[in-house]
Order: C-alpha cells, then structure tokens, then sequence
C-alpha cells in the first residue's frame, strides 16, 4: 500500500535537511500544524542523531545528494506525529504501553532502530503515532462510505485538466463524463462503496478521506499510469465503537493514515519552503509541486472535513 513507503523509506533512512529557505509564516518554524509549531531546530537534532548512530549514512548521501530528501522524510514524520496527537483527541482516542510495545515488537524490537531513521530516543513516540493511526482506521473503517463520479486519465496532464473540470460544476462534470463514456472510458456517475467491500482501495488512496465536494486525481496504482478522477459527492464516516474485526493492523494503518487528512484540511499545514511543498493527498513534503501524488481540489468555502 501506499502509505507503506513511509516505513520503507524509514528502513532504508532515505532523507535529511536541506540548508537554506524561510519558514512558513514563523521563522525557525519547519511547519505549522493549526497552531502548533514544528521548530526547525527539532528537525536538525534529529538528523544529527541519526548520523551519529549511522556514521556510514553521511558519504552515502553526500554522494547521492539525498540531504534534502532526508529532511523532508525527517520533517514530514514530525508532521504526522502532531496530525496523529491532534485526530486522536478529537475522536477520544488512546493507546496503552502495551499496544506501543506491541508496535515496536512488529518493528523487530528495541533494536530495530538499527539501519533505520529511528532513534533509541524517538522509538517509543514513532511506535505511539503508528498506533494511534492503526486505531483511527479502526474507528471509522467499518462506517466509511463513500460516493463519487469519476473519469479516467493516463497522463498526469489529462488527470490535472480534468479535475479542474470536474471542480467547475455538475454541468461540467455530466459533459466530461458523458464524452468519455462515450469515447469508451470507464466513467459514470452516483458509484458507490464501502470501505469494508474495498479495504485495499481505503488503504491506499484518498478517496475514502475527502469531504463531500473535493475533486480527486491519483494513480490508484502508483506509476501505473491509469489515472482516477473523482468528485466525491457524499462520505460517512461514522464511528464504530466495537469494530467486527477481521481486517489486519497494517490495513487499518493504511485507512487512518488516510484519515488523517481530514485533521490536516480542518486545521491546515504549512510547511517550510526548505522542505518543498506538502502533498495533500499523500500527506508528506515532497520537492515541488510536479512531485505531488495527485491533485486535490478542495470545495469553495471549504474549512475542512
């Protein structure tokens, strides 16, 4: 799933600081999370631990010039570190010691800070943002439903040109969708699903996470080059305090991860220039914005989900 790439660039420690730029609105500010600041200062301290436990990682990025990536990996976890604490008390949710030691048990133990951008430091806070992201998804995911209309695309191009149409009204949307139905596209409109009929496609892409009213365009498969392009017309999300079961953590992980954009919309994220631009729908700092997963196209007067 997608949102695994985070633990993948985790276990191969892929990215640290860039050194020039301005800070969003605050200086010395990597980002700003609604109203709380993210201090460039906690990025650099962590990227001088991991050097220090990794001595053989500076040549390796020096040489790669993945400096710059490495800051945006570090100051992108911190941002989804303060996302989860902040969905998490809106919605009532907690973990206990023993779901944290589970977590970091899942991750080979106390050890598996080794090769990876964990610290001995940090273990215990990494382990209790993924376990509060794992019970978000367990919240929602039996109530989550979505409907939608959508169009395909295989370019980026066509994706982002179409979504900017999809976004100026439903006259605007039945003509693409009735011309691309027409041309043989899979199109159509009112398409419906749950979450738990399709736990893989909550997993892994925005659609399950958008307020009623946002345009979406991504790639459901990354670099497949088949683009989705949709307007979500209606969502539930309704908790559920005792979930069925019979999806898996990393499922679950996948979905909140998700989720956690609509912390992200509510209360906004701005990011330091130094570390790119925030991608909306894969919410991570990523070069610049022809770097982004997709396009998100939020409904006029929107303040969020």
């Amino acid at each position: 799933m997608r949102r695994g790439r985070l633990f993948a660039s985790l276990a191969v420690a892929g990215v640290l600081l860039s050194g020039c730029g301005s800070g969003p609105g605050e200086a010395g500010s990597a980002a700003i999370v609604g109203d709380q600041r993210i201090p460039v200062a906690e990025v650099q301290t962590w990227f001088s631990e991991v050097l220090a436990k990794e001595p053989e990682l500076k040549p390796q990025l020096r040489q790669q010039g993945q400096y710059d990536e490495l800051g945006r990996t570090l100051a992108g976890q911190l941002v989804r570190q303060e996302l989860a604490e902040q969905a998490a008390r809106e919605n009532g949710i907690t973990v206990s010691e023993q779901q944290i030691t589970d977590m970091i048990n899942q991750w080979g133990g106390p050890q598996a800070t080794e090769g990876k951008i964990f610290t001995p430091g940090n273990l215990h806070e990494m382990a209790r943002t993924e376990a509060l992201v794992t019970e978000l998804g367990r919240r929602y995911f039996d109530g989550l439903a979505v409907t939608f209309d959508f169009t395909q695309a295989t370019t980026r191009a066509e994706a982002e040109r179409k979504a900017h149409q999809m976004a100026q009204g439903d006259a605007a949307v039945r003509e693409l969708i009735a011309a691309d139905a027409g041309a043989g596209l899979p199109a159509a409109a009112g398409q419906h699903l749950r979450a738990v009929d399709s736990p893989k496609l909550a997993a892994s892409t925005p659609l399950f996470s958008a307020e009623p009213g946002t345009v979406l365009a991504f790639e459901p498969e990354p670099n497949s080059g088949q683009w989705l392009v949709a307007l979500v017309r209606e969502r539930k999300a309704a908790p559920v305090p005792n979930p069925a079961g019979g999806v898996d953590d990393q499922t679950l992980q996948g979905v909140g991860s998700f989720l956690l954009g609509t912390t992200a919309d509510r209360v906004g994220v701005v990011l330091s220039p130094r570390y790119g631009v925030w991608d909306p729908l894969e919410l991570r700092p990523v070069p610049n914005e022809d770097e982004t997963t997709g396009f998100r196209i939020e409904p006029q007067g929107s303040s969020g989900a």
